[in-house]
């Protein structure tokens, strides 16, 4: 008889545990196929942590097929964001859509990142409206902060960092960053000086994926002069990594 052949869920699922991983997933590949699902419908998040990456391509594909939503979305909260992305990426498309609205926005903006333009625009049709809205911000918050990482800048999120804020660190000096998407400038620029101002920081930059309205600069320019450090730029994509660069450096000079 195959081991798990005819033995009972529980007394497969109290092995599963008691072994190895790979002694583990050894255990799961050797039973009948349809007793699988049944054991895998048994498995806990934790087991599923532990036991995924000692399989196969071909055994973590199919397991991870006969996951459920509630699985999924648990599996997905207990692994750092880039192992979700990357098991979220392996999945057919409607396994992951099922589960899009239960995940961590900054998993849902990384996978969006990681898909091509028109996975993305299918995931965030089948997305609640608020959070699609949520997480293509985090989506543009994410590249803007890979574009400072760029320019040679420190970049983190300080656990007192408002949402959607992160710390630059260059030539001595701490700037608070707010990346805006579908702003011209007026959400960004308050976000990031009232975050400069809580964060202590020496100066603030906002950056947007429009153009800044002529009287967010000049209200930037007036700052400046009045001893505010702060400017808005517009960072699309690399191609204006240079732009974001400047704007940096000229806030410390």
């Amino acid at each position: 008889m195959l081991p798990g052949g005819m033995m009972p869920i529980t007394q497969l699922i109290a092995m599963v545990r008691s072994t190895s991983p790979r002694q583990a997933v050894g255990l799961l590949a050797a039973m009948p196929a349809d007793r699988i699902p049944v054991a895998v419908a048994e498995l806990t998040t934790s087991d599923l942590v532990r036991l995924l990456p000692a399989a196969g391509d071909d055994l973590r594909s199919r397991l991870m097929g006969l996951l459920s939503t509630d699985q999924l979305a648990d599996l997905a909260r207990a692994m750092p964001t880039a192992e979700a992305v990357a098991m979220l990426s392996r999945l057919p498309a409607e396994q992951v859509h099922a589960v899009a609205d239960r995940l961590p926005q900054p998993t849902v903006a990384a996978l969006l990142t990681a898909m091509p333009a028109d996975r993305q625009a299918d995931l965030l049709s089948v997305m609640r409206p608020q959070q699609a809205q949520a997480a293509w911000a985090g989506t543009y918050q994410r590249e803007v902060a890979e574009a400072l990482a760029r320019a040679n800048a420190e970049v983190s999120i300080p656990a007192n960092a408002p949402p959607g804020i992160v710390l630059v660190q260059i030539f001595g000096w701490q700037i608070t960053v707010a990346a805006r998407r579908d702003d011209d400038g007026r959400v960004a620029v308050r976000d990031a000086e009232d975050a400069a101002y809580r964060m202590r920081a020496n100066a603030a930059l906002a950056v947007t994926d429009y153009q800044p309205a002529t009287d967010v600069l000049d209200y930037c320019d007036e700052a400046r002069r009045q001893g505010r450090p702060i400017s808005a730029v517009s960072w699309v994509d690399d191609r204006h990594d240079g732009f974001l660069k400047r704007a940096l450096v000229s806030l410390v000079h």
